[in-house]
């Protein structure tokens, strides 16, 4: 074993003991373990400094997206757009939790189909976030059916999954989506069954609410508690669509385009200068932990990448089968893509370990178009279990969770899922056996 393999090892096994037991923040994690394993490979401060710079150049437009889309929907929450909202869904909501998890399903997967977790997270959890709590539902069961919901309609062809493995694989991208559309049906089909299994284990821990309950809260959340002014309601309202509807479109930059979003909702909002001014404070001060870990996982991605230290894990990973099952490699990675993308993230995954279950297929015969399709439908389900995604940081802060906490309850369930998405590719013949 090289110095680099045995490194790289270790600093995952830490990294996943940590997370898991909570030890450390993670953004501390993310620039220290890295830092550690690069310079016991041989790296200097000097080059380090140029990975970290191109990790951070990495990041940056997501993390200005993140800052002002949420500081936007912040904003539109106190305007109250969100009781609109979460008042629209309370009409189609039986007293079941099944009807309620089911809601979260397909809102989650709507919203989704924008390829953009962060705007699905920003959507989702403010709006359902108050009938969970009053109908005593677990947030982590939330955050769960939202992970499913990304995972079902996230692969889009302007989404960034089935971007970064078209760069790597250099296939038709609208071939590569079409042939996903029925495994995303499988999924949600899935995924319904899901919240009727999540529905029975949170009744027994003693969620849902009965009938003359649920009226009461529903006539209760119904209500209007605050005075907004009906004009204006109207006009954020609209300022919500417009903009959700531009960034599906992809006309305008989604970073550029919240910025744009949230100096509008301001002045329509606080045209008072000193009270913008706080406002802009507040928001700043609720998302600046969120910017901190999306900066510190661009140190971590920058390191890693730039140093080799992936490549030689994913090297190292594909020399351990036997010759005999290379035609089947690409389905053993895929069954664990799970497991595997919340150790290395979404980048590494894509552009480490995906060329080479590409190359290593067509080495054996099969089509980089089925390798694509395991990787990717097995992959989108877990993508917001890793903690090396920013996006999973955005909806752990949202509902006040924990990653252990999330990876504890949801782990199992999002594998599971991802193995029988891959099956029926295989029985459908989308991946031919």
């Amino acid at each position: 074993m090289s110095l680099m393999l045995i490194t790289g090892i270790v600093m995952f096994i830490i990294l996943t003991w940590c997370l898991l037991k909570n030890i450390f923040p993670p953004s501390i994690l993310f620039i220290l373990l890295p830092t550690a394993a690069a310079l016991v490979c041989g790296f200097g401060f000097k080059e380090l400094g140029d990975y970290v710079a191109q990790g951070l150049k990495s990041v940056v437009g997501t993390a200005t997206l993140v800052a002002f889309s949420a500081m936007f929907f912040t904003l539109m929450k106190e305007a109250g757009v969100f009781d609109v909202i979460v008042r629209f869904i309370l009409r189609f909501i039986t007293p079941s939790t099944f009807s309620v998890l089911l809601a979260t399903l397909v809102i989650a997967s709507i919203c989704s189909l924008d390829g953009n977790a962060y705007a699905t997270l920003l959507v989702t959890v403010p709006a359902l976030l108050p009938i969970y709590e009053k109908m005593n539902i677990s947030k982590k069961t939330l955050l769960l059916l939202i992970t499913v919901g990304v995972g079902v309609t996230g692969i889009t062809p302007w989404g960034g999954s089935l971007n970064r493995a078209i760069a790597v694989t250099h296939l038709d991208i609208l071939e590569v989506y079409y042939r996903l559309i029925p495994l995303q049906a499988i999924l949600f089909v899935l995924g319904v069954i899901l919240c009727w299994f999540m529905a029975r284990i949170e009744n027994r821990s003693g969620s849902g609410i009965s009938p003359d309950e649920f009226h009461l809260m529903r006539a209760d959340m119904l209500t209007c508690k605050t005075d907004h002014n009906p004009w204006l309601l109207k006009l954020n309202f609209a300022l919500v669509i417009a903009t959700i509807v531009i960034l599906v479109s992809g006309l305008v930059a989604g970073n550029y385009l919240f910025m744009i979003a949230f100096s509008l909702a301001i002045i329509i909002n606080y045209p008072d200068t000193k009270i913008a001014q706080q406002k802009i404070k507040d928001y700043a001060l609720t998302i600046f932990p969120v910017i901190v870990i999306f900066l510190t996982i661009g140190v971590f991605v920058g390191i890693l990448q730039n140093t080799g230290i992936i490549k030689v894990l994913v090297n190292e990973i594909a020399d351990i089968f036997p010759t005999s099952l290379g035609p089947y490699l690409y389905l053993i990675l895929a069954t664990f893509s799970v497991p595997i993308v919340i150790l290395i993230g979404s980048d590494a995954f894509y552009f480490a370990l995906l060329p080479l279950a590409v190359g290593l297929g067509q080495s054996f015969g099969v089509s980089p178009l089925h390798v694509t399709i395991a990787m990717l439908i097995t992959e989108q389900i877990g993508l917001l279990l890793s903690p090396v995604i920013p996006s999973t940081h955005l909806g752990l802060s949202l509902l006040n969770l924990r990653v252990d906490e999330h990876i504890r309850h949801s782990m199992t369930k999002i594998w599971i899922m991802s193995v029988c998405a891959l099956v029926a590719a295989l029985v459908i013949g989308t991946i031919p056996v």
